[in-house]
């Protein structure tokens, strides 16, 4: 079970992509956990829906908190296109809702891990350690830079994961990540069209994720930490998965980072997997590639519906 005795999981956003997958790393690990979503895609027949934006579900959140053990904060509208087709929300959720999460904690005395992302560090060239600035070129990295900087500035006690682009299978499946969407183009026999293709990233498995999550729990780890094992050029990557791949010079992506892990390295977590493991496993859901365009697979498709029938 690791270096400390059962514990509680406070999931907030637990039905998400890396949090269906960190539920079963949680029960591997020998702990116990509960979910707070409100189901925002209406992707999952949850009743039990929560909404930690809404005052009416203050008590009940409470609550929770002070039954748990960790707080670990996964919810968030995530990507710069779904972000965008509802800034409001997109703020309430990825900006506004952190504040309630980390004053219920502090009350309480719980320790709060948080999902971030590389995705602040915007465009540099260099390799970025956790003290490097941050400059988030797009509307989504901005959102996570000021969810981040109130949990550094106001929590009491935190670990905050700088996730680098993830992948692998999912029950929640995502094909708008850039791995996930490039192995399904190829199972596909799609050609993988890549803009620009210099910009670099890195990634991380999900499973290593949750498996840090874990980690940062039972060593009370405090700080931040740069979570991404490889970091690739994106046609690299594209080459890597596929020899039919067509370079777009036209248009470039602006986000541009690599990242160095040494201080979770250093701390005693080793990686587990990587891209290589990823496409084996999306290989074994080809049934779920071969449908990949669908809504339910892309956070920017979903909140399209979404909007739609709010009008």
């Amino acid at each position: 079970m690791g270096d400390r005795a059962q514990m509680k999981f406070l999931l907030i956003g637990g039905l998400g992509y890396i949090g269906q997958v960190l539920q079963q790393e949680i029960k591997s690990a020998g702990h116990i956990f509960e979910i707070v979503d409100n189901d925002l895609m209406g992707l999952h027949n949850w009743d039990n829906k929560i909404d930690i934006t809404k005052s009416k579900d203050i008590d009940k959140i409470s609550n929770l908190i002070q039954d748990s053990d960790i707080v670990v904060n996964l919810a968030a509208i995530v990507g710069d296109q779904a972000c965008l087709i509802d800034t409001a929300m997109t703020i309430n959720i990825n900006c506004n809702s952190i504040q309630q999460i980390v004053t219920l904690c502090n009350k309480l005395s719980k320790k709060i891990i948080h999902t971030s992302t590389c995705s602040i560090y915007g465009a540099n060239e260099e390799i970025l350690t956790e003290n490097s600035k941050t400059f988030p070129v797009d509307f989504y990295g901005q959102t996570k830079y000021q969810q981040e900087r109130y949990i550094l500035e106001n929590s009491k006690s935190y670990s905050v994961f700088r996730l680098g682009t993830a992948h692998r299978y999912s029950p929640r499946m995502r094909f708008d990540l850039v791995v996930n969407s490039f192995l399904a183009k190829l199972y596909n026999k799609e050609k993988l069209s890549v803009y620009g293709g210099e910009q670099w990233r890195p990634f991380v498995h999900i499973r290593d994720v949750s498996r840090a999550i874990i980690f940062a729990a039972e060593k009370n780890l405090q700080g931040v930490y740069n979570l991404a094992n490889e970091n690739l050029e994106i046609k690299d990557l594209a080459k890597k998965i596929s020899g039919n791949v067509e370079i777009n010079d036209m248009m470039s992506d602006p986000r541009n980072y690599k990242i160095s892990n040494q201080k979770i390295i250093d701390a005693g977590f080793k990686f587990n997997f990587n891209i290589d493991t990823t496409i084996k496993e999306i290989k074994e859901h080809q049934n779920d590639a071969a449908n990949y365009k669908h809504p339910k697979y892309s956070n920017y498709k979903s909140m399209i519906i979404r909007k739609a029938m709010e009008a």
